[in-house]
């Protein structure tokens, strides 16, 4: 019977094979020629299982040419790969050549895999690896069911335990967490000791119940080059790597270099396809060509399907031509909008919200493949930072516009709700000092969100730098002030959504090549009642741009962020964090020193030596002192950003007192990874430590990681 998975494949693109037995990725138009493709990847695929990817690399320290001694040697071991007689055994090892061109291969598929659907998954994983890593030397590729490398030099039987992916189920687990937990620990721990036996073949999954009617379900495969000392050590980084990130959660899945641990609440392997374990590969036979009788009734019996293939090819074929010269709708930016599948997430609880974004913002929807070619398949030469979130890539669209493609990471907890948050708030708003959404991607477990592109990057890459500082002088300084005054009175009070952004700092400020500046990062953002003056609500954000009513007790209210637009207004004038352990005790908060040399009548004394001697003294003065009422400890008493502004502008406008400011009840810096464009920069002369984020167990390698902080 005929799959109708076909029927949700991309028209717009196809796989066909070139002559050199390598699979590439070829793009087409619907026209007659792409008409014939897609026929003839019905007839071909019908019957084939799709395995999906789930994380590849490229080694792009070297590169080979086509048709070179590399590429010649690559074809070789690429064969021998994907021999079906030693796929029996789920791995197969090869090496071809000499150094320096000598080309080491490894395959290994999934204990629960047939031969055939061990195959099929190779040339699925193999297919479009010239597209993704061009002509990289060295490639791997993980999908759900199997796993291949090659590289130039020799990396067979040797142990690779970095944590590549963490994945989880985002449904949180709502029965016995303490049984639940117990039971998933145990069954990994005993699938684990299983998997050490040669019998088993570095593989085991099973299942286990944590109450008398539900079970917990667990795979854990080694790649069988593997002793089984590095076994056991991969297979325990990846127990505790996914028990700390998703225990919580009613699955998750740990990928590292040699291994991959599984953990769901439903059943996802198919012990249908478990085939008699081998201690080794067999040993290929040959056998007496058929006799004449039996060739021609093998023969008949292969001419039905092939007859009803074409048939059914031919209808589908019709069906396919007419609906795409009738729908012919252009995407904003790339071309033809995609329609996302989600019903299989949808089945396991993964995600709701491509389903949303289908419904709510159609026109914002980008295609991942667009987005790729776009940003060169996300090559790290492309890659403008990194954060909590996961990272930003420059990229060009196929009308020459630069754009900045923020690719959310599958390891943080927060991606999905940071996603949905930003799409649905920037598609309603719109003003000169906010960045632009231009589109996103939901398609398989990427999230991706595309902004307009900023050559001069962030606020902070200028503001904190031993050089770039000199950039900023007074006038753009104050320009970049007043601007964010705007931009935060347009969400407090002139949008049609009252929007706070919870997390105003110089990473979330963008530069345009003139430094005109945009607010970005709208992940943390909240909606807020008309009618509320102040909401209760969880902790998330920048320690040290935090109000303390809303970090001690969660607090929150548009005067939040008054207290940021403070805290940064006093970093703009002086060209300094907030907080740096490296100065003089008396002088590492920069709030309390701001305070105190506002009380002693010296607060020029505060502002940068570059700017010093050329900016308007009493302007400077203003600022501070407007800096200090914005900073106040009383959240009432903090001024609107409507009046901050006509305080910044209007020299005729008495300014009250100031009372002394919070008190810095932590330090530390924590919140989420934004459009800032900042390679990881742990610098404690900088910025207090940063914290792991309490929803996703991940550590973060800078001070843009995600938090949602109880209120204490």
């Amino acid at each position: 019977m005929l799959s109708l998975n076909l029927v949700i494949l991309p028209i717009r693109s196809i796989w066909v094979a070139e002559d050199s037995g390598d699979l590439s990725y070829k793009k087409s138009k619907m026209s007659s020629s792409s008409c014939f493709y897609i026929l003839l990847l019905f007839l071909t695929n019908f019957s084939s299982l799709r395995s999906d990817y789930r994380w590849y690399k490229c080694n792009n320290d070297s590169t080979f040419t086509d048709g070179s001694t590399y590429s010649t040697n690559l074809i070789r071991v690429m064969s021998d790969l994907f021999r079906n007689a030693s796929l029996s055994s789920r791995i197969n090892t090869s090496s071809f050549g000499q150094t320096p061109n000598k080309v080491y291969g490894l395959l290994q598929c999934f204990g629960n895999l047939s031969a055939d659907k061990c195959s099929e998954c190779a040339q699925q994983a193999n297919s479009p690896l010239k597209e993704l890593c061009a002509n990289d030397i060295g490639r791997w590729v993980l999908m759900d069911d199997c796993f291949l490398r090659y590289d130039n030099s020799s990396f067979i039987s040797t142990l690779y335990d970095s944590v590549f992916v963490l994945l989880h189920n985002v449904n949180s687990f709502s029965g016995n967490m303490d049984d639940f937990k117990a039971t998933t620990s145990s069954l990994l721990s005993n699938l684990s000791n299983l998997s050490y036996d040669p019998a088993n073949r570095r593989f085991a999954m099973g299942s286990a119940n944590y109450s008398t009617s539900k079970a917990v379900y667990g795979l854990v495969q080694c790649w069988r080059d593997l002793s089984i000392n590095d076994c056991k050590n991969c297979l325990f980084k990846a127990r505790s790597s996914v028990e700390n990130c998703c225990s919580k959660n009613q699955g998750g899945r740990a990928l590292l270099g040699s291994c991959v641990v599984r953990f769901e609440s439903y059943s996802f392997f198919d012990t249908t396809e478990v085939s008699s374990p081998e201690a080794s590969p067999p040993t290929p036979t040959t056998s007496a060509p058929p006799t004449a009788g039996q060739a021609q009734s093998k023969k008949k019996h292969s001419k039905l399907p092939i007859i009803l293939g074409v048939v059914g090819g031919l209808i589908m074929l019709l069906v396919i031509c007419l609906i795409a010269k009738r729908k012919r709708v252009k995407s904003v930016i790339f071309g033809s909008p995609v329609n996302l599948d989600t019903r299989n997430e949808e089945r396991h609880g993964y995600s709701t919200e491509s389903a949303l974004l289908i419904q709510e913002h159609q026109h914002f929807i980008m295609s991942l493949e667009a987005l790729a070619e776009a940003t060169h398949n996300f090559h790290d030469n492309n890659k403008l930072g990194e954060g909590g979130f996961g990272s930003v890539y420059r990229g060009t669209n196929r009308d020459g516009k630069e754009i900045a493609v923020k690719k959310l990471s599958a390891r943080s907890s927060q991606g999905t709700k940071e996603f949905m948050n930003e799409v649905k708030l920037m598609a309603n708003v719109q003003h000169r000092n906010l960045v632009k959404l231009l589109g996103c991607c939901a398609e398989g477990d990427e999230r991706l969100l595309v902004y307009e592109y900023f050559a001069n990057k962030s606020l902070d890459t200028f503001l904190f730098h031993p050089t770039k500082h000199r950039k900023l002088d007074w006038q753009k300084r104050y320009n970049i002030i007043t601007g964010i005054a705007r931009g935060l009175l347009y969400l407090h009070e002139d949008s049609q959504l009252k929007i706070i952004h919870r997390d105003i700092k110089a990473n979330n400020i963008l530069l345009d090549d003139k430094l005109n500046l945009k607010i970005a990062d709208f992940g943390l953002a909240r909606l807020f009642p008309e009618d509320e003056t102040q909401i209760q609500t969880r902790v998330a954000g920048t320690y040290g741009y935090m109000a303390p009513e809303y970090a001690m007790r969660g607090q929150l209210s548009v005067k939040a962020d008054v207290y940021s637009f403070g805290v940064l207004l006093l970093e703009i004038v002086s060209g300094r964090k907030n907080t740096d352990f490296n100065l003089p005790q008396d002088i590492q908060n920069l709030l309390e020193w701001a305070w105190r040399l506002c009380r002693g009548g010296d607060v020029i004394s505060m502002v940068e030596s570059t700017i010093k001697e050329s900016c308007p003294q009493e302007r400077v003065r203003r600022c501070i002192h407007v800096a200090l009422l914005c900073v106040q400890a009383e959240a009432t008493v903090r001024p609107a950003m409507s009046n901050v502004i006509i305080m910044l502008s209007s020299n005729s406008v008495t300014l009250p007192n100031p009372t002394k400011p919070a008190s810095v009840f932590l330090s530390g810096s924590e919140s989420s990874a934004g459009l800032g464009y900042e390679k990881d920069r742990a610098s404690a002369s900088h910025t207090s430590g940063t914290i792991a984020s309490s929803a996703s167990g991940i550590q973060s390698g800078n001070d843009t990681s995600i938090s949602d902080v109880e209120p204490r």
